[in-house]
């Protein structure tokens, strides 16, 4: 018996670590083992959250996001004919107009509104002298890739790859919001519960991540990170970064989780 007692010993301290102890827990991906406070950034920099929506799926399968850039002429109405999204006012005041011009809201310069599925008549208007400038950023079905969209003057922007579906009975929680950091800043490293979707407007980052992913991305150019990969942005050169990043994740799920171990 004295025998099989050392193999019986390791037999169990094995099993022990399979299932992970308090001191040693088995961490899903992401996950820290010290959970810090929320910080926004750790560096020089901020993250600012633009507007926020817990939608209904508004389709199945594989969805993909996309950056919209519209110049909206001035003295100029045409009616949203786009599905739901957050609109950014870039440049000027931007207007919306329903029924009619019976109720309107104004975006300032700088902010975003989150445009559900319209049921009824929705106008974008530019009742200023200039010309506008706004994103309409939003979560598409890959069916809408090689459609055309129903704006006057637009491009594409950025567009991400294939992302990943969300469970189907779940609502999903969308988010827009700004990054700025300025020279030698960085973000904490960190993972997002759903995907994460940027566009650089102004500078240049270095996007790193567990996954693989190390790339520089200047003006005009974007990344999408998956759920649970850790993740880091570093300001490149001598200029401050600006970002506009939209997240999307199931209802439930954290919105960022920081960690102590770098990409």
């Amino acid at each position: 018996m004295k025998r099989f007692l050392p193999l019986f010993a390791a037999l169990l301290l094995a099993t022990g670590c399979a299932r992970g102890t308090p001191n040693s827990p088995i961490l899903g991906p992401g996950e820290s083992p010290t959970p810090l406070q929320q910080a926004q950034y750790v560096g020089i920099g901020k993250y600012v959250q633009l507007g926020e929506a817990t939608a209904t799926q508004m389709f199945g399968g594989v969805p993909y996001v996309t950056f919209v850039e519209v110049r909206q002429q001035k003295g100029s109405t045409f009616p949203h004919a786009d599905g739901a999204g957050f609109l950014y006012a870039y440049q000027g005041v931007h207007q919306l107009s329903r029924q009619d011009g019976e109720r309107t809201t104004f975006v300032d310069q700088g902010t975003a509104v989150w445009i559900p599925p319209v049921v009824g008549e929705l106008d974008h208007v530019n009742a200023a002298n200039d010309e506008q400038l706004w994103y309409f950023v939003s979560l598409r079905s890959i069916a809408q890739r090689k459609g055309t969209l129903a704006y006057p003057s637009y491009r594409i922007a950025y567009q991400t790859n294939d992302l990943r579906g969300s469970p189907p009975d779940k609502k999903l929680v969308h988010t827009l919001g700004y990054i700025t950091m300025d020279v030698n800043g960085r973000t904490s490293a960190h993972s997002h519960g759903g995907t994460e979707s940027f566009y650089v407007l102004k500078g240049k980052v270095q996007l790193k991540t567990n996954d693989g992913q190390n790339t520089q991305l200047g003006v005009g150019q974007g990344a999408s990170v998956n759920p649970g990969v850790i993740m880091q942005l570093r300001v490149v050169g001598d200029e401050p970064v600006q970002i506009l990043t939209y997240f999307v994740r199931a209802e439930g799920e954290p919105w960022q989780t920081n960690v102590e171990t770098l990409p």
